[in-house]
């Protein structure tokens, strides 16, 4: 168990709000702020690019602040310039936290393997989402199972069981282990379930005219 600091408070919130989000609205979300999701996906990649490089905590630095705030403004234009990059990117990045999720419950304890895993899967949900010109099922899938990662990985920062170090390898980390992959079957299926019938109703709704 860790005492959370003020970064990892920040992150926590972050996270937990994001995957929140996520879960419940992730498809609709994504359609009506993709400027926004293209801001979030550009934030924490520029953190992270300086974290890479440096090391320590992630948005630990001056300079890790300011590459996500100048990674969320080029991602965030580009998103909303084009609404399918934006779709695409969004589609990636979540297809990159799965990745690095399957790498973490199959036991790798490699950041290249977390790496090398996360862009694989990316790569294969963004072909995946081209050539099915991006249907929406794909969109509430994929949102609904990052975002409950995030969540539970948000609240693991808030009580201590992590540090904003240990989030590629939360789940494996986390004690007990099973509590904290039930809880994220269960909010995935809860999300799964409202947004698939939010998205039923909006089609029934345009039917009835």
């Amino acid at each position: 168990m860790n005492d959370a600091g003020t970064n990892d408070v920040v992150l926590a919130l972050i996270l937990l709000g994001l995957g929140v989000v996520l879960v419940f609205w992730g498809g609709a979300a994504l359609r009506a702020l993709i400027a926004l999701a293209g801001a979030v996906v550009g934030f924490f990649l520029g953190a992270e690019l300086v974290q890479g490089q440096a090391g320590g905590e992630l948005l630990g630095t001056t300079w890790g602040w300011v590459a996500a705030i100048v990674g969320a403004l080029v991602l965030g234009v580009l998103a909303y310039a084009w609404y399918w990059l934006g779709v695409v990117i969004w589609v990636g990045a979540m297809g990159y936290v799965l990745g690095v999720f399957l790498a973490n419950a199959f036991g790798a304890d490699k950041d290249w393997v977390f790496t090398t895993v996360g862009i694989i899967v990316a790569a294969v949900l963004v072909i995946i989402a081209v050539v099915a010109s991006l249907p929406a099922l794909l969109l509430v899938i994929v949102s609904a199972w990052s975002g409950a990662t995030l969540a539970l990985t948000g609240v693991m920062l808030l009580v201590g069981e992590i540090n904003d170090q240990q989030i590629d390898h939360a789940f494996s980390l986390a004690d007990p282990s099973w509590l904290w992959y039930g809880a994220l079957v269960v909010l995935f299926v809860v999300g799964l379930v409202v947004q698939l019938g939010a998205t039923s109703r909006r089609s029934a709704q345009s039917v009835g005219g």
